[in-house]
């Protein structure tokens, strides 16, 4: 049998391509190497909540109907009042996955525990070949489709001077949760990085501190721990007015723009901060001593050693004078990165990449094959698609382009011009 649509990876994503897929007459089907829908479980930290409202869930931005919005969730979990009295438009991480692992149970085409280790492209039957590998038979399978949707997300990105070391001590924050319980009392940890993640970890450290006789350090190798914007005309930047021409700029021109745009994205929320502050303020208030938290901007991790304890060599990048601070522990809340696909390479030629270093690069509509219409690229192209590439509440409007691009018309109806910035030039009358 041929598939209309093979997914590849099942996270918010993807699973929000089913959901909206639910409704059409298309032979579809998914797979993911885990085990069962999970999303981001090392950070479910307690009251941490998403950046985006509960409207931007899986499908209401583009289906209010449907049946697998977050509305219809709380209905059907008995929860809908007491979420209308908290009177709160944003979700915990938790609540979040647990609406998420709602809609995965009622979708037969979602496949968990199937890896797939190749792609390669029938001649003959003019379409693509993925081979898969079912983890719990251990029998290799091989599907036809004539589309593919890549949501297989990206990667921790973890310093590279950090890899000889024990990964019992240096991990990456995305672990957080899985390792905390290992973390003995009385230890100095280090927090590197200064984003959304970095900030709920060190919260949470430094809520538990005076318990577990906690020294800690929060690193950063910007000048300050920034809030991300959240003003109205920034959240423009979200729309498909600018995405539109953002996709319309060279290359280069993109690259650059992005690199400027990390207060948009990469900060961390205004509230979170202004915890984090109070609760450093509440802690001195109750201590003779200063606290033992050392809390560090514009210092840069150039090196490390190990001898009972890790010596973090750091360099102050405005005074340009070297340093150094000892740790126990060192969680990496550096981000990640999207690392194309090994099961892709049969297909490289196929595929529209960039010259220079061999990124992808999607279309507008979102498709990373050189003709334009087989091969659609949820969340890794931060060149073509800018910052809404992770950003979860542009994912069903995503879907929607993917979807009236597979059918050949616009199912969809979607809203456009609805920013009231002009992102380009006017043109002269």
């Amino acid at each position: 049998m041929k598939y209309d649509i093979i997914g590849i990876g099942i996270g918010p994503f993807n699973l929000s391509l089913a959901a909206l897929l639910e409704e059409h007459d298309l032979k579809t089907i998914f797979f993911d190497k885990a085990p069962r829908f999970e999303w981001h479980s090392g950070l479910m930290i307690e009251r941490t909540t998403l950046q985006v409202p509960f409207l931007a869930d899986l499908v209401t931005i583009v289906n209010p109907k449907s049946p697998f919005t977050y509305i219809n969730y709380l209905r059907e979990q008995g929860k809908i009042f007491r979420f209308c009295f908290k009177e709160s438009f944003y979700v915990t991480r938790m609540e979040y996955n647990l609406y998420c692992k709602w809609v995965a149970s009622q979708i037969e085409s979602l496949n968990f525990s199937h890896t797939v280790t190749e792609i390669d492209y029938n001649d003959t039957h003019e379409c693509y070949e993925v081979s898969v590998i079912d983890l719990i038979n251990c029998e290799k399978k091989v599907y036809l489709t004539d589309k593919i949707v890549l949501g297989v997300g990206s990667i921790p990105n973890v310093p590279k001077i950090t890899e000889d070391f024990s990964k019992e001590h240096i991990f990456h924050s995305s672990e957080y949760l899985h390792r905390k319980q290992y973390i003995k009392k009385g230890s100095t940890i280090t927090v590197l990085g200064s984003g959304q993640s970095g900030g709920e970890v060190f919260f949470d450290l430094l809520s538990a501190r005076p318990e577990l006789d906690l020294k800690l350090n929060w690193v950063t190798a910007a000048d300050r721990f920034f809030p991300m914007e959240n003003s109205k005309f920034t959240y423009e930047f979200t729309s498909m007015d600018y995405i539109s021409y953002f996709n319309r700029l060279p290359l280069n021109k993109r690259r650059e723009v992005i690199n400027k745009q990390d207060i948009l994205y990469k900060g961390i929320n205004d509230e979170l901060i202004s915890t984090i502050y109070d609760e450093l303020y509440h802690q001195q208030m109750k201590e003779e001593q200063p606290l033992p938290v050392k809390i560090l901007t514009n210092s840069l991790l150039e090196e490390m050693s190990y001898d009972k304890s890790y010596t973090l060599n750091m360099k102050h990048l405005e005074e340009e004078k070297n340093f150094s601070v000892d740790t126990d522990y060192l969680i990496l809340a550096t981000g990640y990165r999207y690392e194309v696909p090994r099961f892709l390479q049969p297909i490289e030629g196929r595929l529209n990449k960039s010259q220079n270093d061999g990124t992808l690069l999607s279309s507008e509509d979102y498709t990373v094959d050189v003709n334009d219409n087989e091969i659609f690229m949820q969340n890794g192209c931060v060149d073509s698609q800018g910052i809404i590439t992770s950003d979860l509440g542009m994912g069903p409007y995503r879907n929607a382009i993917i979807i009236n691009k597979v059918l050949g018309h616009e199912y969809y109806p979607l809203e456009k011009n609805i920013a009231f910035q002009h992102f380009g030039a006017l043109e002269t009358i």
